[in-house]
């Protein structure tokens, strides 16, 4: 679930959403001098089209990407020896693309896997068709994207705004110039477990959505840049970002498909949908370009652009560095630990990753369980799901935490989760089994800094197992 294609509408819509933004971290007189690159343009309801309007609408967008890179780059930063290539591109052969990378990232029968064995350990609430859903939350939000293999820039639906196309634009480009200085794909290898993975698309998106403001700030302030008063408004729309939610964002996806003249109408309801899709999903998706943001900025404010440049030379390693980036990535790192499970059952492997910190704010939240601090602690993991020849699932988790304290306060969060997953188990004695939905069992204990689950199957021995043999580095 890696695939990192496009320029999200809900870039484009936030520009309505910062307008009722709570606190502006810029206050004072310098903050209130300075041009509000927001303040322009906001997207209004779409006005009916033809096949002209929409080819008309298109050549003119393709005709401002010429002029957008090299202002973009001399602010970025970053080299731009040849021109990008702009193209316009159908919804059906954006479909057509979407379809290929996904199949080639995440065969349909690999999804498949994946998708049961996240079912069976709760990062999925029910059933879940993977690929079609993957293809749909891409599919739904591309109003154009730059792929690193053509090394092109494509344009799927142009916006009768200019501002609202020059900010896709801007984002977009961005990653034309992070691909010819950092090489993207070699950025974001196969070989990267999950949790790494979400952490680079995090500096990746970051950086864009962080360059997207300073370029409209900077072409609204006519030539301020990076002055002490755009940083404030910046600060102030990158704060808003950060701080949505999954409604919020579906809200904003709702109100984007209605400002979009011509959108295809599978392309419509899928955006209108977004909302509705499993938070594993969508979470990591919203968080890597607003709080990525945030990760950038403080990147920039520390080391300016070569500050955020560090974050490609030295990539971050998980998701607790780019959630706590003040703290935890930007200047002393704490790293993660390495988790290796011991020799498991035999049967057929489904999935083996690591979760790390996001994924469980992402578990324990959507089984309601209110401990926001109980995933902060994270100091690494590992798990694996197995399916036995008679077709029981078992999942092994191992996890580590910064103290014991911090596994006890994961440990206590995690039990909760499980009287939520399955409604009237006993809890109160977790080592010795919660009785699960197909009469199977859960399996948890506390040891020290670790929390060991073995979730499914009967045999509490297989949760000694799990505690004695894994190891943590």
């Amino acid at each position: 679930m890696r695939t990192w294609l496009a320029a999200l509408l809900f870039v484009v819509a936030c520009r309505g959403q910062s307008k009722q933004a709570a606190e502006p971290v810029a206050t004072g007189s310098a903050a209130a001098a300075a041009p509000d690159p927001w303040a322009a343009g906001a997207a209004e309801p779409a006005t009916p089209t033809t096949p002209e309007d929409k080819r008309k609408r298109a050549e003119a967008a393709l005709a401002r990407v010429a002029s957008i890179q090299p202002k973009l780059a001399a602010l970025r930063g970053l080299p731009l020896a040849t021109p990008v290539p702009a193209e316009l591109q159908s919804t059906e052969d954006f479909r057509t693309f979407v379809k290929d990378e996904l199949a080639k990232e995440l065969p349909k029968e690999q999804a498949e896997k994946v998708a049961l064995a996240l079912l069976h350990v709760g990062l999925f609430t029910k059933p879940v068709d993977l690929a079609k859903t993957l293809e749909q939350t891409m599919v739904s939000q591309a109003a154009a994207y730059y792929d690193p293999t053509s090394k092109k820039f494509f344009v799927v639906m142009a916006p009768d705004n200019d501002m609202m196309f020059d900010t896709v634009s801007a984002h977009e480009l961005t990653h034309a110039l992070q691909d010819a200085s950092f090489d993207l794909q070699k950025y974001m290898p196969s070989t990267l477990d999950d949790d790494a993975a979400t952490a680079r698309k995090f500096v990746v998106e970051g950086d864009a959505t962080f360059a997207m403001i300073a370029y409209l700030a900077a072409d609204a302030g006519k030539g301020q840049g990076m002055s002490p008063a755009m940083m404030g408004l910046i600060k102030s729309q990158i704060s808003t970002f950060a701080s949505m939610s999954i409604d919020d964002y579906g809200s904003m996806m709702k109100q984007q498909s209605a400002a979009m003249a011509g959108m295809d109408a599978d392309m419509k309801r899928s955006m209108e949908s977004m909302a509705e899709l499993p938070p594993v999903v969508i979470k990591p998706l919203i968080d890597s370009y607003m709080k990525g943001a945030v990760v950038a900025m403080l990147a920039f404010e520390k080391g300016g652009w070569k500050g955020v440049d560090e974050l490609y030379a030295k990539p971050p390693t998980s998701t607790e560095q780019v959630l706590h980036p003040a703290a935890k990535l930007i200047g002393k790192r704490e790293e993660p630990r390495r988790v290796t499970l011991p020799k498991l059952p035999k049967g057929a492997e489904l999935v083996s990753n690591v979760w790390g910190e996001l994924q469980w704010q992402i578990y324990l939240a959507q089984w309601g369980v209110d401990r926001p601090a109980a995933s902060v602690g994270w100091g690494g993991d590992h798990y694996s799901v197995v399916k036995q020849d008679d077709g029981t699932l078992l999942g092994f988790i191992a996890t580590n935490w910064d103290s014991p304290n911090d596994a006890k306060e994961f440990y206590d969060a995690y039990v909760e989760s499980l009287a939520k997953r399955f409604a009237g188990a006993d809890t109160r004695t977790p080592a010795a089994g919660v009785a699960r939905t197909d009469k199977h069992k859960v399996f948890v204990k506390l040891v020290g800094a670790n929390v060991f689950i073995v979730d499914g199957g009967d045999d509490p021995k297989l949760l000694a197992t799990l505690a004695t043999g894994t190891k943590v580095k």
